[in-house]
């Protein structure tokens, strides 16, 4: 992994004139020194505008850029007179590990261009123009780390990273973002030195980002291995909500057919098919029947009624009076069904208001207690009125209902235990009491439908007892065109059953298969290779706090922490316990050791580092000089430091005396007028 800053071009029209600068970079240690408000910043940030990773540091793109390029630049260094920017633009040429070079235009102000537009020539074409392939890529904008056209999916690509994804808000899969990567390779003046990681962005929704983006930095096996892990549980996840959906809407089809479901979990399964077997039954009489023998009923029924001549109503008559007679008789046994399983429905509803009540007050009562034995635990007294209700029913107790002898009283945590359960208990009951009241309903549905239909036999039978002498019975062809409805309408119904089992089936299966990868995972969460890299950044930290003159404790407190990889003290955070001016240096090399680490072992770090004004809070001219030593030698295994500072320049010529480095002094402002 690499990527190499060669050449910065920037470019300002005006009604003065054209204004600009070109700083040219290369391996090594580079010094950008320029006095306060002279444009080093400009330089910096310009960097990183053109690598399209603005969003590290602000919403607005061209906040990210000062205000010489976006608004009024000073052409006079004498009266400080400014000029409106009326065009600009920022162009970048860089290089990667295989030697590939390309530069990057992006205009910061332009008719025609918007901020969101980065034109790719793919060459040097800063440092040697020519006629080189040209590519435009979007960046700013959904899809510019993902899609063909995308700026930072090229760019992720062209540095040799292939970013990961995480389970994100609403259990959605997002990238970890390279803006997410890039605060422990760039730190900006004003924000970026409040703390290790402290420019980081969480627009991802990406959860623990900080410790995600490190873990890929470090290429950490565990980074891997915990990718992996969220990706199937939130796989795991997505099959367990498919299950339920599908088992909802499969429910909800059923409603008004009299028909309900036996065994089938509402909850995912790996083992399918359960047992007992799921079935579909239907109601029939005070019973239940199985769809399969309802079907073959029905067959049987249609089977008959096929094969036997349509009587004529002379020849049926009294049979059809027998009939009649049967059927308002099962008429009016059907109606008293129907009214006493309406009684039960209503008793079922009081039950499950009741059950629900019983709940809600449960749910209040274990806050409550949950936050008494939180204050317990801190060293408040138990709090009396806690104890002054009957925990069941709720009403107010009295000091005494017999005289008794003083007893020990539940602890607020063993209420908390008391009260989980008889909550857990009231959930079963709840769900218990839903399932009888819609397995009642889809029987007064069945009910229901069989008045009607016995209703619509007697009409047919009225019909053929006053009909013509020898004219087909109307209650026989009616009787042969219900059956086969109901034949159709069941066989429907079987047809989505097996549709909706293949679905159960095939959702087990895919989950057996995500389970069984999260098993085979290692259980050790730090893998050799991690704990020897992790080992590599601890020293290297320790020693740079020695050479930095670190002075708020003894080193050998000090560690980087295998949870979170930050520097720890005694397992406590160690930037939260030390003098500004020590933070600063905490920060120099926790940088330079990820960055060091990289010259050891494989890891995703591009070898690059950028720091604007390093010198923050007046530290020691020591500190600041053990700095530069120690950059340069890190950046001579074959990486890129740049710093940009302020510092006095005979101060800083004496600091980098025997430091190999490349210095770039900026006299006066750093956009100066371009020659016509």
């Amino acid at each position: 992994m690499s990527l190499r800053i060669r050449h910065l071009r920037l470019r300002a029209v005006t009604a003065r004139g054209d204004f600009g600068a070109d700083l040219a970079f290369g391996d090594g240690l580079f010094v950008l020194r320029a006095d306060n408000s002279r444009g080093k910043s400009t330089a910096v940030k310009s960097m990183l505008f053109a690598l399209g990773l603005e969003r590290m540091i602000t919403a607005q793109p061209t906040n990210a850029v000062t205000s010489a390029m976006r608004d009024r630049l000073i052409f006079d260094p004498l009266t400080k007179a400014e000029t409106p920017v009326l065009a600009s633009s920022v162009a970048l040429e860089f290089e990667n590990r295989s030697g590939a070079i390309v530069t990057a235009t992006r205009w910061v102000k332009h008719e025609q261009f918007d901020v969101g537009l980065i034109q790719l020539e793919h060459g040097p074409a800063l440092t040697d123009p020519g006629e080189y392939r040209i590519e435009n890529l979007y960046v700013g904008r959904a899809g510019a780390a993902s899609s063909a056209a995308g700026y930072q999916q090229w760019l992720a690509r062209f540095i040799g990273w292939s970013m990961p994804l995480f389970p994100a808000k609403e259990g959605k899969l997002a990238p970890l973002y390279m803006e997410q990567v890039f605060p422990l390779l760039f730190v900006e003046q004003r924000r970026g030195w409040g703390g290790i990681q402290a420019q980081m962005p969480y627009f991802s929704g990406v959860t623990e980002v900080r410790r995600r983006s490190i873990e890929f930095l470090l290429n950490l096996d565990v980074g891997k291995y915990e990718q992996e892990r969220q990706t199937l549980r939130a796989r795991d996840a997505e099959l367990q909500l498919e299950w339920r959906a599908s088992v909802d809407a499969f429910q909800e089809s059923l409603t008004g057919e009299g028909l309900v479901t036996l065994n089938v979990p509402k909850n995912l399964t790996v083992a399918w098919p359960p047992n007992p077997d799921p079935r579909v039954a239907a109601s029939v009489g005070a019973g239940w029947i199985d769809l399969d023998d309802q079907i073959q009923n029905a067959r049987q029924e249609v089977a008959t009624l096929i094969g036997s001549v349509i009587p004529a109503i002379t020849e049926n008559s009294s049979a059809l009076e027998s009939r009649l007679a049967d059927l308002a008789e099962r008429s009016d046994s059907l109606r008293r069904t129907s009214a006493a399983i309406r009684e039960d429905l209503v008793r079922h509803r009081t039950e499950l208001s009741a059950v629900e009540d019983r709940i809600q007050a449960l749910e209040d009562d274990l806050r409550k207690h949950r936050d008494a034995a939180i204050l317990v635990r801190l060293g408040a007294p138990v709090l009396e009125e806690l104890h002054e209700a009957c925990p069941v029913c709720h009403q107010l107790l009295p000091d005494s209902l017999v005289a008794l002898g003083p007893g020990p009283a539940l602890s607020p945590d063993e209420s908390v235990m008391y009260l989980s359960q008889q909550l857990d208990l009231f959930r079963v009951m709840k769900e218990d009491s839903a399932r009888a009241m819609a397995a009642k309903g889809e029987r007064l549905t069945a009910n229901m439908r069989e008045e009607a239909d016995v209703r619509g036999q007697i009409r047919s039978v009225r019909t053929s007892l006053v009909g013509p002498n020898g004219s087909p019975s109307v209650e026989a062809i009616a009787s042969r065109i219900r059956r086969e409805a109901q034949l159709v309408r069941l066989v429907a119904i079987e047809e989505r059953w097996f549709l909706f089992q293949s679905r159960l089936e095939a959702l087990a299966s895919s989950a057996l298969e995500v389970r069984a990868k999260l098993a085979d995972l290692p259980a050790e969460r730090l893998s050799e290779t991690d704990a020897a890299k992790l080992a590599t950044l601890e020293t290297s930290f320790i020693d740079q706090l020695r050479l930095y003159d670190f002075g708020s404790f003894l080193d050998a407190n000090l560690m980087i922490s295998r949870d979170d990889y930050h520097p720890r003290r005694d397992e406590f955070d160690l930037e939260a316990d030390i003098s500004a001016s020590d933070s600063i240096r905490v920060i120099w090399a926790y940088l330079l050791g990820l960055m060091e680490v990289s010259s050891v072992h494989e890891t995703n770090h591009p070898r690059l580092l950028l720091l604007d004004e390093p010198r923050q809070q007046s530290a020691k001219d020591v500190s600041f000089e053990a700095l530069l030593r120690q950059a340069a030698l890190v950046a001579s295994r074959g990486g890129q430091v740049i710093f940009a500072t302020s510092e006095d320049p005979r101060s800083l010529e004496s600091k980098l005396e025997g430091v190999q480095h490349n210095l770039i002094s900026i006299d006066g402002f750093l956009l100066k007028p371009l020659p016509s």
